[in-house]
């Protein structure tokens, strides 16, 4: 099955808002599923006025779900929640809840890992920081090559982000035996 990544496009916000509205999505993606928001959330990035990369996951030319990346440098308050402040980072989710636990979330985040490594060659690591209940998709982050670095409560007022979560990563090849950088803040 053949994964690909397109940048999102303004036709895609009726998809969004339906994904982000369905209970597996909007249990973790906190976020309002209503088309107003959403248009209003995404436009930004669509028009290349956010530094956020947000794409369409699609699966056999269907779409199935949106990954993103960003640099960690370019939002400071999340930096400072979680550490990793030189990294890159992604945040992901399955739209189509028949896909989930199928190895689809793992095999499009591990795609997606070493493309954002080559978009970013300055970064040591990538990283996504799933809360710890969402077994699911830290499971997905390990099946991609990602490996634990860091769990406990990420300072930060985002809905999405509040309890205690885990840090993992996906460093260069030639980073794999650098230290692991430095998380401020207490660990649980």
């Amino acid at each position: 099955m053949t994964i690909f990544f397109r940048p999102l496009r303004r036709a895609d916000f009726p998809m969004l808002a339906r994904w982000q509205a369905s209970p597996h999505v909007a249990r973790w993606w906190k976020e309002p599923a209503d088309l107003a928001t959403i248009a209003t959330k995404y436009t930004p990035t669509v028009e290349g006025r956010d530094p956020t990369e947000v794409f369409v996951i699609e699966l056999e030319g269907a779409p199935v779900g949106i990954i993103q990346r960003y640099l960690m440098a370019d939002y400071p308050d999340w930096a400072a929640a979680i550490g990793f402040g030189d990294a890159a980072g992604i945040d992901y989710y399955l739209g189509e809840a028949e896909l989930t636990g199928k190895g689809t979330g793992s095999r499009a985040i591990a795609g997606f890992g070493a493309e954002t490594l080559a978009r970013y060659p300055q970064v040591p690591v990538v990283v996504a920081a799933p809360q710890q209940d969402n077994v699911a998709s830290w499971r997905a982050l390990e099946k991609a090559g990602f490996e634990r670095l860091w769990a406990g409560r990420p300072d930060s007022d985002d809905p999405s982000d509040a309890g205690p979560a885990f840090v993992y990563g996906l460093r260069r090849q030639e980073a794999s035996t650098t230290p692991t950088p430095p998380r401020p803040g207490p660990s649980s």
